[in-house]
Formats: C-alpha cells, structure tokens, sequence
C-alpha cells in the first residue's frame, strides 16, 4: 500500500467526506443491483448526497479507486462502488508504526 497515495486521496474534502458516507452507509441507492447489507452506491447515488457534477464525481471516485480506498464492480448497467475497509485499516497500521 502506498500511504502517501491513500493520505493525499482521503485529503480532499469530497473525496473524505464519501468514504465516510460508505464507512457509516449513510448514502442510499437507486441501484437496483446492490444489495441494503453491502452498502454500495453508484456515481449517481453521491451526485444527489453531494450536489456536485457527475463528472466531478467520477474523477473523485477514481482518485479513491486508484489509491485502493474503494473498488469497483460492474453489475448489469450499472457501475457500483464499496470501501474497501482492508486499506483504512492497513493506513491506520502504517501512520500507527510510522509516526508514534
């Protein structure tokens, strides 16, 4: 994992403030394809709890991607994305050893 990368995607407001929507799955879906327990969204799901440009959405949704802070499925039309909860918590572990 690279932790600069993690760090500089999570510190961007937008991009923090959607993982916390999935870490609290505090953002409903108009997915019919995920499923209420594994608490995905699509792009259009955080275009309406944000307010801001799909394409905005995308490219914030991509840094979080690249960066391995959520990943992506493909399921029917739709484009779904999840945190991956492995990474916050391997992030916790390295600034833990790094910096204590």
């Amino acid at each position: 994992m690279d932790v600069a990368m993690v760090c500089d995607a999570l510190g961007n407001e937008t991009r923090y403030q959607i993982v916390k929507w999935l870490k609290d799955k505090t953002i409903e879906t108009c997915c019919d394809q995920i499923e209420i327990y594994e608490n995905g969204v699509c792009v259009l799901d955080v275009v309406k709890a944000t307010g801001l440009a799909q394409s905005t959405i995308t490219q914030h949704l991509k840094v979080l991607e690249k960066a391995g802070v959520i990943y992506r499925e493909k399921r029917s039309y739709w484009t779904c994305y999840f945190l991956n909860k492995q990474t916050i918590e391997d992030l916790v572990k390295n600034l833990y050893r790094d910096l204590s």
